[in-house]
């Protein structure tokens, strides 16, 4: 049996972040929700944390920002996905340029949410996500 995989989310509208924090512990991640930045790289200084999904547009810091921080300050390589109803193509292209992993455009499709999070943890981690539990 492997260990959860652990998700930071960073999100600072609340009904989303608690719907998302849900189905990513239903698919089986240890989740550490969050709607600040500064709360968030404070999470990733205290946690081992598997990958990363940040919304753009927060209080504090971008979700571009964070990533970057988390890279450049912590020296850690943190697969993540951007998050974002209002991004400009411009901000998706720098977020992939800098190698985050995938861009989603708010509002959310949980079925692309689940097939892009299976295509990364495939890719950094060897296995998907746990199955949907049954009804």
């Amino acid at each position: 049996m492997h260990k959860n995989l652990t998700v930071l989310l960073v999100e600072d509208d609340d009904p989303l972040r608690r719907v998302l924090a849900e189905l990513l512990q239903q698919w089986g991640c240890t989740v550490f929700p969050t709607e600040h930045a500064r709360q968030a790289l404070e999470l990733v200084r205290r946690q081992s944390i598997d990958f990363s999904i940040l919304d753009q547009h927060l209080p504090d810091m971008t979700g571009v920002e964070i990533f970057r921080t988390i890279r450049t300050e912590f020296g850690v390589n943190l697969p993540a996905i951007l998050i974002s109803g209002d991004a400009t193509p411009e901000e998706a292209r720098q977020a992939l340029e800098l190698g985050m992993f995938h861009f989603l455009k708010k509002p959310l499709d949980m079925n692309s949410l689940r097939q892009c999070l299976d295509m990364l943890t495939r890719q950094h981690f060897g296995r998907g996500l746990a199955q949907r539990p049954r009804p």
